[in-house]
């Protein structure tokens, strides 16, 4: 199993307890040592023969880089690929960071949590390559992003049930020695795709964004949040800037940070709405500088793998960005860093709620229920009372970590310089405003809605999902 590249992963062996204290007298031979080669998986010449014929006429293709690209080392081979044929490249959770986002084909992320450049691109393409992606649910949108009538698929991937999937073309190969034989195939057919300016412009729209939301700004009289839903966020917003007396947008901070932080920072991610605003915002400059879990988007998952990573690497500082919900499911390897002396940096973005599932649930016709951090009204037995504090830097100071309180830019930027100076783990306490991730970007997600219900705005929501399932391809 950890030798198969299709098929590696974490293993768990669970042994009873009255098995583990046994003893048994295994033969010498059971304990030789062996050596178990993990092989690049090379392509046939009939998996590259119809792979060629899937580009014949093909003028607007999209490559999609996926975590397969740099598991296989494959970065410098797709980036060569992409230039040879002027094939601009969109980026899913697991390969963003192989290639720097300022690469003039890189077009950013994909699907759901992708932004404006990838999903316009992939809405016109008329062949999609996908190296080392899996085509998960959020990077095809529920298979609703890829919408053309022409559009094909050619899928180079290590294991066979991903590179069968779009019904596509299936290259079963590394993704480095794919991308190898099918250069050479093409070159040898003088391939080459039609784009003109298509490419730069998309680009250009998408940075344009980028920057208009790192610059983004409360102002108490006409500000406007990114999610602008049924919450009454007037409201939100003004209870928790006077609560909290931080006027701090995400989207602002995460602006600064992505400024601030080395060319080989790492950072770690997992759940909430911060992985969409990092795949559609952020602009990683280093090679594997960007961890992210999304397979599952494991809440409490942020904290313990900057543990990892450091370990892995512990010549690169580690950043844990993580929402006040998560890091309230798990942080307990926060105490194993100081036990073992393994500095890793948290960022805390305090929202005081699940700020995503609130989204999710307002999206589909709900109205907030239990994701807001308030208090039990007594008067209406809900949670409907007074937004509820939360001193994130007393808890981790209390552990032994170096903690800092931000309400502000200058705050921020001073304690993003003091983290680095530091010896022991770190804790940034980031009080951010409600609804002031990105939203989304001509994409959908399929969302289980009941067929029946009283609530219009619910009967709404359903509509909307069947009118899209009838949009979204069947398999």
């Amino acid at each position: 199993m950890l030798t198969d590249p299709a098929e590696t992963g974490a293993v768990t062996i669970a042994l009873p307890q009255d098995v583990q204290g046994e003893a048994y007298d295994y033969p010498e031979y059971f304990l030789a040592r062996r050596v178990h080669r993990i092989e690049r998986r090379p392509p046939t010449a009939g998996m590259i023969a119809d792979a060629v014929r899937a580009f014949a006429g093909k003028r607007r293709p999209l490559l999609i880089l996926g975590g397969g690209v740099r598991y296989s080392g494959a970065e410098e081979v797709f980036r060569r690929f992409a230039e040879q044929f002027n094939i601009p490249f969109a980026e899913t959770q697991a390969g963003k960071s192989a290639i720097p986002w300022d690469h003039p084909l890189n077009l950013g992320g994909i699907g759901v949590t992708g932004g404006p450049a990838a999903n316009a691109m992939a809405a016109a393409a008329d062949l999609v390559i996908g190296v080392g992606t899996r085509y998960t649910d959020f990077t095809t949108a529920s298979k609703w992003l890829f919408r053309g009538e022409e559009v094909r698929f050619v899928n180079i991937n290590v294991a066979p049930f991903d590179a069968g999937k779009l019904d596509g073309v299936k290259v079963v190969a590394d993704a480095r020695a794919g991308l190898e034989a099918l250069a050479a195939a093409l070159a040898a057919e003088g391939y080459h795709s039609g784009y003109r300016h298509e490419i730069a412009d998309a680009r250009a729209a998408h940075d344009a964004e980028v920057d208009r939301l790192y610059a983004r700004q409360y102002r108490d009289d006409d500000f406007v949040p990114e999610v602008e839903d049924g919450l009454p966020w007037r409201q939100v917003l003004s209870e928790f800037a006077s609560l909290t007396g931080s006027r701090l947008t995400q989207t602002e901070v995460l602006g600064v940070l992505n400024r601030t932080m080395a060319d080989d920072d790492v950072i770690v991610c997992a759940a909430g709405s911060l992985p969409g605003d990092l795949q559609r915002l952020w602009r990683a400059r280093g090679r594997g500088t960007y961890h992210m879990e999304y397979g599952y988007s494991c809440m409490g998952y942020e904290v313990n793998a900057a543990l990892g990573v450091k370990l892995a690497q512990p010549e690169r500082e580690v950043f844990a960005l993580v929402g006040d919900g998560s890091y309230l499911m798990s942080h307990s390897e926060l105490v194993t860093s100081l036990q073992e002396g393994v500095k890793i940096n948290v960022i805390l973005f305090d929202n005081m709620a699940f700020g995503c599932i609130n989204n999710l649930q307002i999206d589909q016709g709900m109205t907030s229920f239990g994701t807001e951090f308030r208090f039990r009204n007594p008067g209406t037995g809900q949670l409907d009372g007074n937004l509820m504090p939360i001193d994130f830097a007393a808890n981790a100071a209390a552990y032994g970590c170096k903690t800092y309180r931000v309400r502000t830019i200058g705050e921020l930027e001073e304690a993003l310089a003091a983290v680095r100076r530091e010896t022991v783990s770190t804790l940034i306490d980031v009080k951010v405003m409600p609804k002031t991730m990105t939203h989304g970007y001509g994409a959908w997600w399929r969302v289980g809605v009941p067929a029946v219900a009283d609530s219009p705005q619910v009967q709404s929501a359903y509509r909307r999902l069947r009118e899209n399932v009838g949009q979204a391809r069947q398999y």
